[in-house]
């Protein structure tokens, strides 16, 4: 299969060198990275860190995480939330109809517009 991707230049110039260092095609190195990434993602769902080990040590190294890695993390740890109804009705409420914005929140809303 033939793919495309846009990757920042320091990056393609980084597999530029990985492939020229390791003998190996630029496809090779996105395979080979798309594979390390499938996997990470199979454990992260199984609700496991990727960490690196010194050889003859159990203690980790080093975590190995990306922005994506993260979220995915994260969104896995869901908990319940209990509400009372009193603050069912509260967030209904305010979903509905929300309040009118103070003059500090347009005056912070117009800083960021920038």
């Amino acid at each position: 299969m033939r793919l495309e991707a846009t990757v920042p230049d320091s990056r393609g110039a980084a597999i530029v060198q990985l492939a020229e260092e390791l003998g190996l095609s630029r496809s090779q190195i996105v395979d080979e990275a798309l594979a390390l990434f499938l996997k990470a993602v199979v454990e992260i769902r199984r609700g496991h860190r990727l960490v690196t080990v010194e050889p003859g040590s159990s203690e980790p190294a080093c975590e190995l995480a990306t922005p994506t890695l993260s979220a995915l993390e994260w969104a896995l740890q869901s908990q319940e939330l209990k509400l009372s109804p009193r603050a069912v009705a509260k967030v209904k409420a305010l979903a509905e109809k929300p309040p009118t914005p103070g003059a500090r929140l347009r005056a912070a809303a117009k800083r960021h517009a920038r």
